[in-house]
């Protein structure tokens, strides 16, 4: 006999001093449990934030080695169509602290949409990436944004310019 659990049916290990035990139910309902990553582009506004706080506290919690597994996570989940305006927000505000070029090059065509509150959320990341390349993709939506995100895209490519 072997001394591995059989994670598919549930089994426990051999050297369990419970094997032979029926399997507790809360084994059941714990892989039912919705996986943060995948709720986190669904919350509304107003809605239940459980999932949220959990993603945002591994993300704080992490080690920099970590950031560019959870980088592209939460850029899937940016560049999902069914992702909603708040699950937007909160994407932005975690890529905010993590971001990297990769992250400019995958969002800089938020930044002059049609959306302004998307595209405002886009330039609190883009604006905090160092380099020519968010540089470079906040001079271009400048040049293509509309009524209050083109002036606060002109003041970031100012503020930028000024360091």
């Amino acid at each position: 006999m072997s001394d591995k659990t059989n994670v598919s049916d549930g089994q426990r290990a051999a050297s369990d001093p419970l094997a032979g035990q029926a399997a507790d139910a809360r084994y059941k309902s714990f892989k039912e449990t919705a996986d943060p990553w995948k709720v986190l582009g669904t919350v509304e506004y107003g809605g239940d934030r459980t999932m949220v706080s959990t993603v945002e506290r591994v993300v704080l919690d992490a080690d920099p080695s970590q950031y560019p597994g959870f980088e592209e996570r939460l850029l899937k989940i940016a560049k999902d169509p069914a992702c909603t305006e708040a699950g937007y927000g909160f994407v932005c505000r975690l890529l905010s602290l993590i971001a990297s070029p990769k992250s400019v090059a995958a969002l800089q065509d938020k930044l002059a949409g049609e959306n302004e509150v998307v595209a405002y959320l886009t330039r609190l990341v883009i604006e905090r990436v160092p380099g020519p390349e968010a540089d470079a993709a906040l001079r271009e939506a400048a040049g293509k944004a509309k009524g209050r995100e083109a002036t606060g895209l002109a003041g970031a490519v100012a503020a930028r310019a000024a360091k």
